[in-house]
């Protein structure tokens, strides 16, 4: 068997524990590997953590956020400017 490293916040290893002790697994490593099981079987579960806990913006339309982000008096014009630029091509805003 290989072992890996991976980095965690204190939380989500305090997550991990918790999870670990209420279902009975023997500890973090079965716990991973059972994971790895779920996400095997059911692929749409990668798709969705794969976003999470992104969601797509309410508002579309480019001036309006354009407009939002200037009252702010938080970013430069040139920042404006790109955003402006960005959201106009993305196929997701309204134009």
């Amino acid at each position: 068997m290989s072992t890996i490293n991976i980095s965690l916040p204190k939380e989500q290893v305090s997550l991990i524990d918790k999870l670990v002790s209420s279902y009975g697994f023997a500890n973090r490593s079965e716990f991973v590997r059972s994971l790895l099981r779920v996400v095997h079987f059911e692929p749409e579960l990668i798709s969705r953590a794969a976003t999470f806990p992104f969601v797509s913006p309410k508002e579309k339309s480019v001036d309006k956020i354009v407009a939002d982000f200037k009252k702010t008096k938080k970013y430069s014009s040139s920042f404006i400017k790109d955003l402006k630029e960005g959201l106009s091509q993305s196929e997701f805003f309204n134009k």
